[in-house]
């Protein structure tokens, strides 16, 4: 009789006729890369081009144009930081000038002239023509100072004779055409002073306008104002200058 073979089979079948070598190790899902910020944008740009232009040049051009924008807007960034600083001297001053600045000299020599007018019009009387041709400048001077601390926005200055579109020109002018309206008026008061050297609180308050203007005279303001425009009006920082909203800084002449 045969002998039978009761050697068990390698091979295990499992329920349903598969076998152990039928099943396959599960595919691992591949690790996912993490895009900085600027390629998500290039990758969403080149998403959007046609298929023809999704190649190595066109790549290579948008990330040119990635790095132009960073570098004009870097650039506005930096023009921009140099005119607010360059806006804020006629107000704080410059470094040089040891907190003298331009609007409070012009303030105290709108106040001072307003003093000595006070003073005239009861001396000399208010229809006086030293009086009159003061107080026009004056008034002319105040509105011009006004219009510049202001932004040039609240006073029109169309219909002064030296306006030429430029408020701190005119403001200029102003001051130049006050000083001397004062300095006439100032004479007629000693005309009739019984002392000319020694007119009370009128001699201090002329003093003060005078003393003004010396320091006016003196301050930096202007010297940082060429070097500035000097910085921003060449290329491209005349260019980056306008698209960032940058305005001019104007000199006090």
């Amino acid at each position: 009789m045969a002998n039978a073979d009761f050697s068990q089979n390698d091979k295990q079948t499992a329920p349903g006729g598969f076998d152990a070598g039928s099943y396959r190790e599960k595919a691992k899902p591949e690790q996912t890369v993490r895009l900085t910020p600027r390629q998500q944008k290039l990758a969403a740009l080149e998403a959007k081009l046609p298929a023809a232009l999704s190649t190595r040049a066109a790549a290579l051009a948008l990330s040119v144009v990635v790095m132009l924008a960073a570098f004009f807007g870097f650039g506005s960034a930096k023009l921009r930081g140099k005119y607010n600083t360059a806006r804020q001297w006629f107000t704080a001053g410059v470094a040089a000038d040891n907190g003298y600045n331009l609007s409070e000299e012009l303030t105290t020599r709108e106040n001072m002239a307003a003093n000595i007018l006070t003073t005239a019009s009861n001396t000399l009387g208010a229809d006086s023509a030293e009086v009159l041709a003061a107080q026009t400048a004056l008034n002319d001077f105040s509105a011009c100072l006004q219009a510049v601390q202001n932004g040039g926005k609240s006073q029109l200055l169309t219909s002064l004779p030296y306006y030429q579109g430029s408020t701190m020109h005119a403001l200029y002018q102003a001051d130049q055409a006050l000083g001397t309206a004062i300095d006439q008026l100032y004479a007629k008061l000693q005309e009739q002073a019984a002392d000319p050297m020694k007119m009370g609180a009128v001699q201090g308050q002329y003093g003060q306008f005078n003393s003004a203007a010396t320091i006016i005279g003196t301050l930096q303001y202007n010297t940082a104002v060429y070097e500035y425009q000097k910085d921003v009006g060449g290329f491209p920082a005349s260019v980056l200058g306008a698209l960032s909203g940058v305005k001019e800084v104007e000199p006090f002449a």
